[in-house]
């Protein structure tokens, strides 16, 4: 994949939840400290979705709008009556695990690049393969092992490197676990292989 020269590539931090109640607070924690709902993603399991955010989250059987664009799995509730505020709306079906299922994320996570480069396949290990493409192969795998394992990532992109430490002592905060930044390329071109593009930042 290759960086748009003339813009600096998205940064995000990475948290890992193991419970919904610790995430949500974390989402308050976030919208209060001035970040916005574009700004966040997550990353889950549609069981995990249904069980732990279902004060979020109501399901629809919306199709994509294209063969070519991944359908969506949940809407957020107050998108339902006015503009979505629930980390940016809906979240889209982006693969599927073995063990938990479906995988769902919504338009935020690494900068919309992972739903750019969905393409409506759906596979068992897709997440982990597309993810593969934007950042480091190992991180990936990581990642999609902790989808697996019925845990919930969330992102949150930065506008500026001077909020990056606020945003990941947040995450702390609320008990994430192995947060991390990572840095996601602007242009959205997305290899047919998995391929290591980018090593996390510390």
């Amino acid at each position: 994949m290759t960086t748009n020269k003339n813009e600096p590539p998205i940064r995000e931090a990475v948290g890992i939840f193991f419970d919904g109640q610790h995430l949500k607070d974390a989402l308050k924690d976030l919208l209060a400290s001035g970040f916005e709902p574009e700004e966040l993603g997550l990353l889950a399991s549609e069981q995990v979705v249904a069980r732990s955010l279902g004060d979020l989250y109501t399901r629809t059987n919306e199709s994509a709008d294209s063969p070519e664009a991944p359908a969506i799995a949940f809407i957020g509730k107050e998108s339902i009556r006015e503009t979505a505020r629930t980390l940016g709306g809906s979240l889209f079906f982006v693969g599927t695990s073995g063990v938990m299922g479906a995988v769902v994320a919504s338009a935020a996570v690494f900068g919309g690049a992972l739903l750019a480069a969905v393409g409506g396949i759906v596979g068992v290990g897709v997440v982990g393969a597309l993810v593969a493409t934007i950042i480091h192969q190992s991180d990936a795998e990581y990642l999609q092992h902790q989808v697996d394992e019925g845990h919930m990532l969330l992102f949150v992109r930065m506008a500026d490197s001077d909020r990056e430490q606020q945003a990941m002592n947040i995450l702390i905060r609320h008990c994430a676990v192995d947060v991390k930044m990572y840095e996601v390329p602007v242009e959205r071109s997305v290899p047919t292989a998995p391929q290591p593009a980018l090593k996390s930042a510390a």
